[in-house]
């Protein structure tokens, strides 16, 4: 586990801001036919990306929980690579997916709030990267995040 770059303060106000700053730089002024378009290399279009976003937020919101409950909690690692097509990505109402992930963020955020200090520094296994930290976890997600907002609008451009 590398320290995270990012302290508890900056990272809530990237993950609460993220919604926002997808709608805006993604959804906002765009048809509903461009949110269906793959990528031009190909790769997933916005329609693929938000529904991984939202499949994404429900575990971390899980982990969170279970870092700050549970005293070294297990987190598995998940192959995701064949979700798209296992969960039907490309049939979900990306309007519908997009707040159903920003209500999970909301949640996510809500939790993180105000958590003593010393929480953020509580570990857990995760079964791909080793030990974690709630900090760690938290700063993967806004690096996470900040990946798929270039994805889509990439897809979009």
């Amino acid at each position: 586990m590398t320290n995270p770059v990012r302290a508890p303060e900056a990272i809530l106000a990237d993950l609460a801001r993220f919604p926002d700053e997808f709608y805006r730089l993604v959804l906002a002024g765009h048809e509903d036919d461009d949110l269906f378009q793959p990528a031009q290399d190909g790769g997933w279009g916005v329609v693929e990306i938000l529904p991984h976003l939202r499949d994404w937020e429900e575990i971390y919101l899980d982990r969170a929980h279970k870092l700050v409950e549970e005293d070294r909690p297990h987190l598995p690692a998940y192959d995701d690579e064949l979700w798209a097509i296992e969960r039907d990505y490309r049939g979900q109402n990306p309007i519908e997916t997009f707040e159903q992930f920003r209500e999970l963020r909301g949640q996510l955020v809500e939790f993180l709030t105000d958590l003593a200090p010393e929480m953020w520094l509580r570990q857990g296994e995760h079964g791909a990267y080793g030990s974690i930290t709630l900090q760690w976890l938290a700063d993967h997600i806004c690096d996470h995040d900040r990946e798929h907002l270039q994805q889509a609008q990439d897809a979009l451009a």
